[in-house]
Formats: C-alpha cells, structure tokens, sequence
C-alpha cells in the first residue's frame, strides 16, 4: 500500500488488494477498535482537507469508529474555515446518539473554530450549525495536524475508510428477536425514522443511554 501513495503510475494488482482488504480488517477489529464505554467520556476528533472530512470517535486515546465523505462541488468551493466547521457539524451529527447524552471533547486543529459558540454575527449556513450545537454539551480542544492524525488522514483518503464501526460477534443474532420480544417489538416500528421515548435504532440495534438495549432471549 506504501508504493501507492508515490507519485507514478501503479498497477492495482491481487497483491494490493490482498493489503487494502487486511487493512481494513486490522482497522476495524479489536484491539485497533474499542468497544463504547458510556461511562467514560467520548472525544471527536474532525480535520477537512481539500476533498473531503474526516472523523475519528474516541475513548482514552482509542478509536471506536471512523467516518469520512467526499465534498461535491458546492462543499469543495467553501472557505477553510466552513468546511472545518462543516466536518464538525456532520461528525457530530454521524454519532450524536453516542454524545448526545453527556458531556464530550471535541478536538479541531483550527484555532478560529474554538469560538464558535460566542459568534453573534451568523451566515445563514453558520446559524442551523450553531443551532445544532446548542443541543450538545461539549469543551473544544485545539489538537494541531501533526497530532490529529487520524482525521486529517480520513479527510484525503475518503475511499479507503467511509465509516467503520466495531463488530462484536454474536450481536448480529440480536437484531433479528427485536420484532417479536415483548418489551421492544411494540416500539421497533416507531423507532425506524425517529427516537421514541429515548430510544433510537443505530445499526439494527435499539440504543437508551447509557447503553444499548437488549431484549429478553439476548
């Protein structure tokens, strides 16, 4: 994978298939990923680059999930400083089910972003941003590029990593008794669109803070 980031022409080949798919593999199992722990506090780490964003959702240093999209031509055409801040509307929005109900750390190597929150002259476009924000509570942190890795590599690299979330064996058994469990079949329905009662469907799986779900066969 390495030859494939110099500047010449290369030959996409069994061999660098075989890398790109292990890769993957090693990025999305343990012990790269981490479980969610609801107990702990969750820091978002979001850079943008010319092309793209990209995200890293943490605990304690660890990654628990990536995300990363492609700008389409109206994005790519948005100043340095909307499309930093686009990457840490769409970021939180991406995982707000885990952040939504504590306090978490937001990183950002864009020191103008820190402030925000205090802005009183707003662009349209700013102003829906902020009025998200303001269902969150969050500190910014200022993380420079040389540290924030992960993001700023997901925010070039946006076809190597779309979003990558850690698997545990056995859950995917769980998805299929929610219909007919008694405690969560009533409410499945209701769940598909919108959050009911503080329930919300992520994956397949029914999610109340601080944690997931589970019904009675589970």
């Amino acid at each position: 994978m390495t030859e494939l980031t110099k500047l010449r022409h290369f030959e996409w080949n069994d061999q660098v298939q075989y890398a790109f798919d292990e890769l993957k593999r090693q990025l999305s199992t343990t012990p790269v990923l981490a479980r969610p722990c609801f107990d702990e506090v969750f820091g978002v780490e979001c850079d943008a680059s010319g092309v793209g964003i990209g995200a890293v959702l943490t605990q304690q240093g660890r990654p628990i999930a990536y995300f990363s999209e492609k700008f389409n031509e109206a994005k790519r055409r948005y100043s340095t400083y909307d499309k930093e801040f686009y990457a840490i509307i769409r970021a939180l929005n991406h995982w707000q089910h885990y952040l939504i109900s504590k306090e978490f750390i937001l990183h950002s190597d864009h020191e103008a972003l820190k402030y925000i929150q205090g802005q009183h002259k707003l662009q349209p476009r700013h102003a829906k941003w902020v009025e998200f924000l303001q269902v969150l509570n969050f500190s910014i942190r200022h993380k420079s590029g040389k540290l924030n890795k992960g993001a700023d590599a997901l925010s070039r690299k946006f076809l190597l990593l779309q979003t990558i979330s850690p698997k545990v064996l056995g859950f995917e058994l769980i998805k299929q008794e929610y219909v007919d469990d008694p405690d969560f079949g009533s409410i499945f329905g209701r769940c598909q669109y919108r959050p009911y009662n503080d329930f919300h469907l992520v994956d397949g799986f029914f999610l109340k803070p601080p944690g997931y779900a589970f019904h009675n066969k589970a």
